[in-house]
Parts: C-alpha cells; structure tokens; sequence
C-alpha cells in the first residue's frame, strides 16, 4: 500500500507516518522545507516531497499509483483564522478542493480529511454530539473544515472521509505548538513555568491520546467498506481545562500555576463527541483514559527535563 500524508511534518502527521512506516506501509511525507526539516528525524523510512499546500501546484504524476491520501494540511488555527478570515479561507479551502480534484484525476481511490470535532459543531444543543449535529462554527477554522468537508463530499468517483478529531494530545506537542492544551500543561509544569488558560477553565472538550488518533486513521484507511462521510473521533468523556490542571498536578505532584486571562467568544463552551458511528463501522475503540494519556506524557516531559 502507498500513503501519502499533506501536511505530514505536523503533529499528528509525525506520529502517523512513523506508525505507518513500522507497519511497512509505503508513506511519503508532502510539506515544507522548513517542516520537512525539522520532522526529519520523527520520519523514519518515510519518503518526503517539499510541498507547501496554500501556494504550489500539484506536480503531474505526483499521486500515481497512490491508495490512499491523508489530507492534514492546515494554514491556521482557531485563534488565528479569526485574524484574517478571507487569508483563512482562501490558504486553505481552495488548497484543498485543488488536492481533491489531483487525487481524483489520479485516480486515488479514497482520501482521508483531518476535520475538527472541537470546532465544525459550535454550540452544541447536548453533548456528546453527533454527526448530524453541525450547527453553526464560532470561528473561520471550523467554517473552513466544514467547507472542506463538503467539497470532499462532490468528489463522486474518490472515498471522502471525513474524520471530525476531538483534541488530541501527545508527546510530539511538548516542544511547543500553537494549541494542545495537556501538552502546555505538562511542559509548564515541568519548567515551573504558568500557565495561561483563557477564561475560568470551565471550557469542556474531549481530549484525545495521539496513540488512539492514529489508530483511528489507520482504520479509515484500511476498512474495506467503510461509507464516505464524516466521522467522529474522540472518547466521548469531557474534561475542563481546570481538570487537566489537576490531573496534571496529582501526576506530577505539582501544582501548576495559572493565570487566567479573559474568555473568547469563539470557544464554544463545551464539546464532546460520539464516536458510535465510527466504533460500528470499523471495530476501533480509543483505548487510552484520559489519566494515563496525561501520565504517559508526563514521563516524557520530565525525562526530557532531567536530560
């Protein structure tokens, strides 16, 4: 089998194209220079090609004889693509309806989209949600994702699927990314550093190991019959912030420090999903609680520090 992972020196890319890799799978990384770069040694076995996804073409026969394409790719974040929301919209949902229209005239049998299950629902009714449950996005980043996700849908002749992630957390966050919350966390914590947290910490979302995320999108990869469309990836279980801050402060020992800053009007209260679509139709079931994902990265936050 051959993948090819846009946006692939990322966070989640990382962890995904190595576990593909150790699996034998034939995985190309598409991103950056600059990225390529500095992912270069989480890549192993992994081929690579300098790609930036807002701006560069497609090169002809670039997704030949490709299974299966992961689009990761993403300009913003939540906070960001309200900074500019035309840059947001034009750097990534004609990037990504370009990529779509590759892999279909290449003949990609199924593409696999890294949608946002924090953001594409915004005020949710009741938790945890469900697919049918989008409303209204509070921010450009979940206007752009639900976008895509529709654009993907037009694509008659490839398998679009859509893979709404919760917030995931994981070890490859701790040298510093523009979101993850768990991972700032620990790595405040384990300089004795504060904490800012916007708002009183009362924002709920369901936070997600990056063990069980790859996990996830190596079943949407390879379920033989799994139906195109959108599918919730999560635990099901909500956490605040403030109870990241304490789990965080039992496994470590320490308390952290915060400083709360005012609230955004673009972070939905609370957000948890339902996952029963995706567990049906493919058998996968996150298997890391959200106290052992937390316990995990702080052993690795403080072996780091000790080194």
């Amino acid at each position: 089998m051959r993948v090819v992972i846009v946006g692939g020196a990322g966070f989640i890319g990382r962890a995904l194209a190595s576990a593909l890799s150790m699996r034998g799978v034939q995985t190309q990384v598409w991103d950056t220079a600059e990225r390529l770069e500095g992912a270069k040694t989480a890549l192993p076995g992994c081929s690579t090609r300098v790609f930036d996804f807002a701006t560069m073409a497609i090169a002809p026969g670039a997704l030949s004889g490709t299974d299966a394409l992961l689009h990761l790719g993403c300009t913003t974040t939540p906070a960001r693509s309200m900074d500019d929301m035309a840059r947001d919209a034009a750097s990534n949902i004609a990037p990504s309806v370009r990529l779509f229209q590759a892999a279909a005239a290449a003949g990609v049998p199924r593409v696999v989209f890294a949608s946002s299950g924090g953001t594409v629902y915004g005020i949710a009714g009741a938790t945890p949600v469900v697919e049918h449950d989008v409303g209204q996005p509070l921010c450009a980043y979940g206007v752009s994702k639900l976008a895509i996700e529709h654009y993907l849908a037009l694509h008659a002749d490839v398998r679009g699927i859509s893979l709404r992630m919760a917030n995931p957390y994981g070890a490859y966050q701790l040298g510093g990314t523009a979101v993850g919350v768990v991972a700032k966390c620990i790595a405040m914590a384990s300089r004795n550093r504060a904490l800012e947290v916007w708002g009183d910490g009362s924002v709920v979302r369901d936070y997600i190991a990056i063990d069980d995320v790859v996990a996830a999108f190596e079943h949407a990869i390879a379920a033989p019959d799994l139906e195109a469309g959108p599918y919730n990836i999560g635990t099901g279980v909500g956490s605040s912030v403030n109870d990241i801050i304490a789990t965080v402060g039992r496994v470590s020992g320490r308390t952290p420090d915060v400083r709360y800053l005012a609230g955004r009007a673009y972070d939905v209260p609370a957000i948890v999903l339902d996952c029963t679509r995706f567990q049906r139709a493919t058998g996968w079931t996150p298997r890391t609680s959200l106290h052992d994902g937390i316990a995990a990265l702080w052993r690795v936050a403080a072996e780091r520090s000790a080194g």
